[in-house]
């Protein structure tokens, strides 16, 4: 699971600097930007494990315990004295 998070920090890290470069966008309005993104990724994963045939995976979306997950992964992390992700 580390592997991944790095992985995918990375993969966010390196959009979010091309951006800002190229953009001249603030930070604040990328960093939502990248957060629709996100929620937008959780719709799209979650449509397709609704209905029938369900996935192999066994996953089944719960939206409002899931987005209340989301939500809380994205306080922790971005908290004043969190530890920052490596990487």
């Amino acid at each position: 699971m580390e592997a991944a998070r790095t992985d995918i920090r990375q993969a966010v890290l390196t959009a979010f600097c091309a951006a800002l470069h190229d953009t001249r966008l603030p930070p604040i309005a990328l960093i939502a930007l990248a957060a629709q993104a996100v929620g937008s990724i959780y719709r799209e994963v979650a449509d397709a494990h609704c209905g029938d045939p369900s996935c192999p995976c066994g996953w089944r979306p719960r939206f409002t315990s899931d987005l209340e997950a989301l939500q809380a992964a994205l306080a922790l992390s971005a908290a004043p004295g969190s530890q920052p992700a490596p990487g």
